[in-house]
């Protein structure tokens, strides 16, 4: 994968990373639309533009460039010229060049300084980012292009533990993965996909588990809340006192928890999750998964029972 392609799913998923990126809220990113143009008469195509909403905000070009190029600023230029005079925007427009750092700046130009002066063109380099932009995703994801190959075990770690907190759609995450891997296939041309997904699976498998706890945990703790205090109240008289009020509620709260680890681990079980796993996850003992684990076989022993005795 191209880098410049990798901008362009990012920036189309990511709208919000390209105004911090040059110093503008974030909150923008929700009047524009991001698009790739292509200007009829030369064939020529933006690496992206965003699109305003509204005739006030500004039309941004954006050219990302991994190589380097003498010529990149006299084509963008005549790219933009063309396509202000194709579409005939109202707005006013500014340029953006995106660069892993300055070594592949081909740097200011006689024929276009008034563009730098005047301050129409911006030049960003990755590598001089603010550090606090690339700790927080989405802009992490730009570290493993900046950082060194012996950073990205630890740079993709780190964005992968990211993703459920900031990405709570499952569909969502398994398209950032592709990305990722994908841009790390164009760090590491050496690796093949599928040494990348084997190198990056352990951290995933993590994620995996702890998704699989929350969602079982989140099915029963209402069920077995509601059914615990129904339990526990019933053994309380009409006229309760403060003091027994407050121990019932302990006692609720005890119940709860301890019954709330039962459940969760017996639907760990019926998902044919590890012995180990579920111990680890609910806190409770091997010995006590093995006892709910019996819980599964009794129905159909019951059932069996009930049929035999009915012939």
């Amino acid at each position: 994968m191209k880098t410049d392609s990798f901008f362009n799913r990012f920036l189309s998923e990511f709208p919000q990373a390209f105004f911090i990126i040059i110093g503008e809220d974030e909150q923008k990113a929700k009047n524009y639309s991001f698009t790739s143009l292509e200007v009829k008469e030369q064939a020529f195509r933006f690496d992206g533009v965003f699109l305003p909403e509204t005739s006030t905000d500004h039309l941004y070009f954006v050219e990302v460039q991994f190589r380097n190029d003498p010529e990149l600023y006299s084509k963008l230029f005549a790219e933009i010229y063309l396509y202000l005079r194709q579409y005939k925007p109202l707005n006013d427009w500014r340029a953006v060049a995106i660069f892993p750092g300055e070594a592949f700046d081909p740097g200011v130009h006689p024929h276009s300084r008034e563009f730098f002066e005047s301050g129409r063109l911006q030049r960003v380099y990755l590598n001089k980012l603010p550090e606090k932009y690339l700790e927080k995703f989405p802009l992490s994801l730009l570290q493993v292009i900046t950082k060194s190959e012996q950073e990205l075990p630890a740079v993709v770690e780190k964005i992968v533990k990211q993703l459920p907190n900031e990405l709570t759609d499952q569909n969502v995450q398994n398209k950032i993965i592709d990305l990722l891997v994908n841009l790390l296939m164009n760090r590491l041309p050496s690796l093949s996909r599928e040494e990348i997904e084997k190198m990056i699976e352990p951290m995933l498998s993590d994620i995996k588990k702890s998704r699989a706890y929350q969602e079982i945990a989140q099915e029963v703790a209402l069920e077995v809340t509601k059914k615990v205090t129904q339990d526990v109240t019933q053994q309380v008289t009409q006229k309760v006192t403060q003091q027994v009020t407050q121990q019932v509620t302990q006692k609720v709260t005890q119940q709860v928890a301890y019954e709330s680890k039962r459940a969760i681990a017996l639907s760990m079980l019926k998902k044919k999750m590890s012995l180990a796993l579920i111990s680890k996850l609910t806190g409770l003992s091997q010995k006590e998964v093995l006892e709910i684990g019996k819980s599964l076989r009794k129905p159909a022993k019951s059932r069996n029972h009930k049929a035999s005795k009915k012939f």
